[in-house]
């Protein structure tokens, strides 16, 4: 099931690894590996199925705010938001299947 994190952004309740406040990770590092390789503003490469090849492992979906949470993915993606952690785990939980 799609839950809502913003208004505009939706992620798969189901596909959720983890969710964790950006202070318990290592964020300054994070951000050195995937800088630059932000989904929203990067064009991924088409081969000639006009297929989307390649994987983006960073998502970001604060719009320009700080970072509050960061969400692991089942696909090895992060998704960085800046919704409070505590309202992400409550969307979660309430759109997952059980």
């Amino acid at each position: 099931m799609l839950v809502p994190i913003t208004k505009d952004s939706y992620i798969t309740a189901e596909r959720v690894h983890s969710i964790l406040p950006q202070e318990y990770i290592q964020f300054r590092k994070v951000k050195k590996i995937f800088q630059g390789n932000d989904v929203l503003t990067e064009e991924e490469k088409k081969d000639e199925n006009n297929e989307v090849k390649g994987n983006t492992s960073l998502i970001d979906i604060t719009y320009g705010r700080s970072v509050e949470t960061v969400i692991f993915m089942d696909s090895g993606q992060l998704i960085l938001s800046s919704v409070d952690t505590k309202k992400v785990i409550e969307k979660v939980n309430k759109g997952r299947r059980f």
